[in-house]
């Protein structure tokens, strides 16, 4: 059946036929060159694709092992080219001297259509400032005793208020948002014990939720369907293991992500992912037009940059941080005048398949909870890898 070149303005991945067609995904459209029946690629195809065509798909070896000790040396630290003398900007791969993933890039893979639809989702979730917070490896402060209301010493510890922070700091700081969106585990704040929960954005609308889960099913089919698929397997199994109340998914099915983290607008320093699944993987995207940020693993002097439409799997429990941001021309932004980038990473969080069957029940269940007894006391309950498949 003749197929046509791709019209301008048409992305990487879709198929465009003269003539109609018959199966899932083919929709009529109006091209420059007059009626058309346009399909875009599956994930799968697209990594098909990728690895037929020799040269297309990169494999290189980390450049070198500085070793664990030095690389935890940096938490904390803010990372740029004195860290890295590989960059990975193509899509491929990057393994480590003894062969393990560190990271793949997956170039193009995202459609514009939804990059655009969750754009002020993202923006939205990610509205609580960084400064003064909870993730103090990451701000690159380490935290602090936080006040209260008298201005006597806490017993709860977080990232310096703005007021307090170095010149730096505050440069690099004052524009920085995170937030989540999905679910949390229990977890201990102040001696409180806080029940299995939406996350703070919990004031997404159906449709957002429902954009939110699109845009993870995507990168998970991504995650699947590449070199990284064991990460996923693992990921998707505990998954399956976990009350489908606390999964992220949509009517086609679950992925195997329970949380995305939300970013906007901040370099972070180096730092480990904590609280997520150790036997997965990192799954980022981002949206913006900026220059600089790359994802730097400085225990590998390696570095990966990625832009709008790209999805990253990486290897999260390294330590890692951003290169400098930068202006789209590459310059170096004013204060109040950064470019905007937002950040999506995806992960299952530890501990959500001890949940119980809903967050009310969760709720109730921690407010029964007596003194001395184990954080959680439900195990997770196995699911037949008949009803893991058919979530998939």
């Amino acid at each position: 059946m003749p197929r046509k070149q791709l019209p301008p303005g048409f992305e990487p991945g879709t198929s465009v036929s003269a003539r109609p067609q018959k199966g899932p995904g083919w929709e009529p459209v109006q091209t420059p060159e007059g009626p058309a029946w346009v399909r875009r690629h599956t994930q799968e195809e697209r990594m098909y694709t990728e690895l037929s065509i020799k040269g297309l798909f990169k494999v290189l070896e980390a450049p070198t092992d500085i070793g664990e000790e030095k690389a935890l040396s940096l938490v904390q630290e803010m990372l740029d080219e004195r860290h890295f003398g590989l960059l990975l900007d193509e899509t491929g791969m990057v393994e480590t001297p003894d062969g393990e993933i560190l990271c793949i890039l997956l170039k193009d893979r995202l459609r514009q259509d939804l990059m655009d639809a969750v754009r002020p989702v993202v923006r939205e979730a990610a509205n609580y400032a960084v400064a003064g917070a909870n993730r103090g490896d990451s701000a690159g402060t380490g935290m602090v005793p936080r006040e209260n209301k008298g201005g006597t010493p806490s017993n709860m510890t977080g990232v310096p208020p703005l007021a307090q922070l170095s010149d730096e700091a505050y440069q690099r700081l004052k524009p920085a948002k995170h937030g989540t969106f999905g679910y949390n585990a229990r977890d201990l704040r102040g001696g409180e014990l806080y029940p299995c929960r939406l996350t703070k954005y919990d004031a997404a609308e159906a449709e957002e939720l429902a954009l939110m889960s699109e845009l993870a099913a995507e990168v998970a089919e991504a995650f699947r369907h590449s070199f990284a698929q064991q990460r996923w397997e693992a990921q998707f199994e505990k998954a399956a293991q976990t009350p489908m109340a606390f999964v992220l998914k949509t009517p086609k099915g679950y992925t195997p992500f329970t949380t995305i983290t939300c970013n906007n607008t901040w370099r972070t320093a180096g730092h480990i992912d904590k609280n997520d699944l150790k036997e997965g993987f990192g799954v980022l995207c981002c949206l913006g037009d900026f220059e600089g940020c790359d994802l730097v693993f400085p225990r590998y002097k390696t570095a990966v940059r990625y832009r709008e439409g790209d999805i990253l799997l990486a290897n999260v429990h390294e330590v890692h941080g951003n290169s400098p941001l930068l202006n789209p021309d590459g310059s170096v932004p004013k204060l109040d005048h950064e470019p905007e980038r937002l950040v999506c990473v995806f992960y299952y969080e530890e501990d959500m398949y001890r949940c119980e069957d809903t967050p009310e029940k969760d709720r109730e269940a921690v407010n029964k909870r007596k003194p001395g007894d184990p954080m959680y006391s439900r195990k997770s309950s196995k699911k037949s890898k008949k009803a893991a498949k058919a979530g998939s």
